[in-house]
């Protein structure tokens, strides 16, 4: 599902070179929920933007759905994310113009799927997630709790192969958080490969696996 070997990604600064992934390993399977620890600063951010293609890197091999990254170009990697990949970010990334439904629904616009297909279907994961209500509510109409909610909807809808999530329960209340918790992992049982970074150590026992990200690398611990 999704391989890296040998990642290397380096930040040019006033003080030098900062490498901050230093031939790093990964391998992820269908149907595995992966949490990624590690101190502040150490890079994890990094490895979820580099793994997702949203940040390029200088050395090493990535793989995604059987695709070399590599071989793609701007387009391919673009139509890469579209069709197989999801994300739910700490900060929501909702856009603040749009309302809730619509949020949901520009994903599954950018996938070709037509308007009224697009709207029962975000209709449908907004009632899953309790917005059914909310549905006509822009993002600053709506907590900190909700927006998340919305953003675990706009993640669902579109069926990911897979999803990376950072820090997705960070800043929510114990119920939000436990409601995009089951939704993660109702997608994990549907054989999407969830990717997640946490500081929360009592949501360890809920992954397959945990791995801890420190001077560049990956090393697999217990739970």
């Amino acid at each position: 599902m999704l391989k890296a070997k040998g990642i290397v990604k380096i930040y040019s600064t006033a003080a030098g070179e900062n490498k901050v992934l230093d031939g790093l390993d990964f391998e992820g399977k269908k149907g595995q929920l992966c949490m990624i620890t590690g101190k502040s600063g150490c890079g994890k951010s990094t490895f979820l933007n580099v793994l997702s293609c949203l940040d390029g890197f200088d050395g090493g091999y990535l793989e995604i759905c059987g695709r070399d990254i590599s071989s793609l170009n701007h387009r391919g990697i673009c139509a890469l994310r579209r069709s197989s990949i999801a994300f739910i970010f700490q900060g929501y990334n909702l856009i603040s113009s749009l309302t809730a439904q619509q949020n949901v629904e520009l994903g599954l616009k950018y996938k070709g799927v037509k308007r009224a297909e697009r709207q029962r279907l975000a209709k449908g994961v907004l009632s899953q997630v309790g917005l059914g209500h909310r549905t006509d509510y822009l993002p600053g109409q709506l907590s900190g709790g909700q927006q998340q909610r919305v953003a675990i909807a706009r993640a669902i809808v579109l069926s990911p192969k897979v999803l990376f999530c950072d820090e997705p329960t960070g800043n929510l209340d114990k119920e939000s958080a436990q409601l995009v918790m089951n939704k993660i992992i109702e997608l994990k049982n549907k054989g999407t490969l969830v990717i997640m970074i946490t500081h929360d150590s009592t949501l360890l026992p809920l992954a397959d696996r945990v791995l801890q990200l420190e001077k560049g690398k990956l090393e697999e611990i217990d739970k």
